[in-house]
């Protein structure tokens, strides 16, 4: 077992041992594919490890903010892509560090419980427009034609800034809790979110800072 001696280590940095940097193989259907991820390593790196030893001490963001200690010893957690991405994190072999806020969230008993003021939340797919597709510059995109052919207007894919809440953790220490429940459809800060496989699902991840509200009922248009 790897020591981890907390005086020598950085402040809010929890160890964990991962499989492999890298997701080799790829779910399709019920067969298992391998693949070459060192193609778009950035793309398949792995984002979740087992503990195997936290800090003491406060924890903070990178803002100065508390964060409420969840991570225990032994549980699985799920963390930016950027901490297996970089060889600066790896201790040696397949041990890492983590910054106790890149840590999204933590599974413990099939149990997921959000770490650090994150979310994960579901997206919500809206009723859209009809449009024909026109290829600009080799690139296909949604468009506005006309009967004879015409392009009338080009529609560009806008930001996700809706999505369904799913899981909330508590928030930074002296912070009041967001008036929000699970299952609420809450709009989002642009660009916000990050998409990330959680136990088997895609979830947006989204800090509660970038949660604007609540929505009420009004069309997405009106956002």
């Amino acid at each position: 077992m790897l020591t981890y001696e907390l005086k020598q280590s950085p402040v809010n940095t929890v160890i964990v041992r991962v499989d492999s940097a890298l997701e080799d193989t790829i779910e399709y259907g019920s067969m298992k594919l391998h693949i070459d991820p060192l193609f778009n390593p950035t793309h398949h790196a792995k984002i979740y490890g087992t503990v195997i030893a936290v800090p003491e001490g406060k924890c903070i963001n990178e803002n100065g903010f508390e964060i409420e200690k969840e991570v225990r010893v032994g549980d699985k957690i799920y963390f930016h892509y950027l901490v297996t991405n970089n060889e600066t994190n790896c201790i040696y072999g397949n041990y890492y560090k983590v910054p106790y806020y890149w840590i999204f969230c933590s599974v413990r008993d099939s149990c997921i419980i959000p770490v650090g003021a994150w979310t994960l939340c579901e997206e919500v797919v809206e009723q859209e427009n009809e449009y024909n597709q026109v290829e600009v510059l080799s690139k296909k995109i949604n468009a506005t034609v006309s009967t004879s052919g015409i392009v009338m207007s080009l529609h560009k894919t806008s930001s996700i800034r809706v999505a369904k809440l799913k899981f909330i953790g508590k928030p930074f220490i002296g912070e009041n809790e967001l008036e929000v429940k699970q299952n609420d459809e809450i709009i989002l800060a642009k660009n916000a979110h990050f998409k990330n496989k959680i136990e088997g699902k895609d979830y947006y991840t989204v800090r509660q800072e970038d949660i604007l509200g609540k929505r009420m009922g009004y069309p997405p248009s009106e956002i």
